[in-house]
C-alpha cells in the first residue's frame, strides 16, 4: 500500500511539472512568435538577446527570467512581475512599466531612456549603469537601490521613496527630486560648448560650476539661475547681463563690468568683487554674506532687502546706493571722502550700530 501511494505522489510530480514545463514552453513559442504574451507565466524563461519591441507583457509573470541584451524598447509590461530578473543591458526605452515590480532585479547598464516606471518597484535592485534619462518616475521605491553610475538627467523622481545620500553616487542633472531640481551632476560647459554659449549669449539655469570667462565679452548675456560658482570672471564684461538668481558664490568677479547687470537674488556668498564696477546694479535680495566689495563702485546700485553680514566694504563707492532693509551686521565698512555711507539710502537698514531710517519717507 505503501509502495502505491509513494508512486502515486511521484506520478503526480512528475505530470504537474512536465505541464508547468510545458506551459512556460507554450508562452516562450508564443511570445516570440506573436510578439505579445499578456499575463503569460513566463518565469525563469531564457529570453537572452530576444527581440521584443513593442511587445505586451501586462500583468506577465517573468520572475527570475533572463533578458539580458534583449530589446523591449516601447514594449508594455504594466504592473509586470520581474522580480529577481536578470535584465542586464536591455533596451527599455520609452517602454510602460508603470506598477512594475522589479525587486532585486539585475537591471546593470541597461537603457531606459524617457521609459514610464510611475510606482514602479525598484527595491533592492542593482541599477548601476542604468540610464533613466528623461524618465516618469514618481512615487517609484528605490529603496536600498544600487546607483552606482545612475543616470538620471531631466528624470522626474518626484515623491521618490529615496534617500538623498543614496542618490549621491547617481548622475543628476535638471532631475525632478523629491528635495527640488538637482542639477549636482550636469556636466560643465568646456571647449566648443563654451564657445557656442558665449557667441549666443544666453545660457539660463546652466552648470557653469568653475568655468573660465576671464576677459569675456558677456553685455546682455542672459544667464538667470545659472550656477557659476567658483567660476573666473576677472575683467569679464557683464554690462546689461541678466543674473538673476544666478549662483556665483565663491567666483572671482574682481574687476568685472557689472553695470545694470540684474543680480536680483543671486547668490553672491564668499564672492570677490572687489574693484568691480556695479553702478546702477540691481541686487534686490541678493546674497552677499562675507562678499568681498572692497574698493568697488556701488553707486545707484539697488540692495534694497540684501543680506552684507560680514561684508567687505573698505573703499567702495555708495553715493545714491539703495540700502533700504539691507542687512550690514558685522560688514567691515571703511570709506574715503565724501563717499561714506551717510551718501547711501539708508531705510530699515540694519548695521552692527542699530538699525538706520535716515532717508525713510
Amino acid at each position: 500500500m505503501k509502495n502505491f501511494i509513494l508512486k502515486l505522489i511521484t506520478s503526480l510530480l512528475i505530470v504537474t511539472c512536465f505541464s508547468s514545463y510545458s506551459s512556460g514552453i507554450g508562452s516562450v513559442k508564443k511570445l516570440l512568435e506573436l510578439g505579445s504574451c499578456p499575463k503569460c507565466t513566463l518565469n525563469g524563461a531564457d529570453l537572452k538577446r530576444a527581440y521584443l519591441k513593442w511587445a505586451d507583457l501586462s500583468g506577465a509573470d517573468l520572475s527570475h527570467a533572463n533578458l539580458s541584451g534583449a530589446n523591449l524598447a516601447e514594449a508594455r509590461l504594466v504592473n509586470a512581475n520581474l522580480k529577481n530578473v536578470i535584465m542586464v543591458s536591455a533596451n527599455l526605452n520609452e517602454a510602460n512599466l508603470s506598477g512594475v515590480n522589479l525587486m532585486d532585479a539585475d537591471l546593470r547598464n541597461s537603457s531606459l531612456k524617457s521609459s514610464y516606471l510611475v510606482r514602479a518597484d525598484l527595491s533592492g535592485a542593482n541599477l548601476s549603469g542604468v540610464n533613466f534619462s528623461g524618465a516618469d518616475m514618481r512615487n517609484v521605491n528605490l529603496k536600498w537601490a544600487d546607483l552606482n553610475g545612475t543616470k538620471f538627467s531631466e528624470a522626474d523622481l518626484t515623491s521618490a521613496k529615496v534617500n538623498k545620500e543614496s542618490l549621491r553616487v547617481a548622475v543628476l542633472c535638471k532631475t525632478k527630486t523629491p528635495w527640488g531640481e538637482d542639477n549636482s551632476g550636469c556636466k560643465t560647459f568646456r571647449g566648443n560648448d563654451l564657445k557656442k554659449f558665449i557667441a549666443l549669449g544666453h545660457c539660463r539655469k546652466c552648470n557653469l560650476r568653475g568655468v573660465n570667462l576671464m576677459g569675456a565679452d558677456l553685455r546682455l548675456a542672459d544667464l538667470s539661475q545659472a550656477d557659476l560658482s567658483g567660476a573666473n570672471l576677472y575683467k569679464a564684461n557683464l554690462k546689461d547681463a541678466n543674473l538673476s538668481n544666478a549662483n556665483l558664490s565663491n567666483g572671482n568677479v574682481t574687476g568685472v563690468n557689472l553695470r545694470r547687470a540684474n543680480l536680483n537674488g543671486a547668490d553672491l556668498r564668499g564672492a570677490n568683487l572687489s574693484g568691480s564696477d556695479l553702478q546702477y546694479a540691481k541686487l534686490k535680495r541678493a546674497n552677499l554674506k562675507g562678499t568681498n566689495l572692497n574698493g568697488a563702485d556701488l553707486r545707484k546700485a539697488n540692495f534694497f532687502g540684501a543680506d552684507l553680514q560680514n561684508a567687505k566694504l573698505e573703499w567702495t563707492k555708495l553715493r545714491g546706493a539703495n540700502l533700504s532693509e539691507a542687512n550690514l551686521t558685522d560688514a567691515v565698512i571703511q570709506f574715503e571722502n565724501n563717499e561714506n555711507l551717510d551718501m547711501a539710502i539708508l531705510c530699515k537698514t540694519k548695521t552692527s550700530s542699530g538699525e538706520q531710517n535716515s532717508d525713510c519717507r
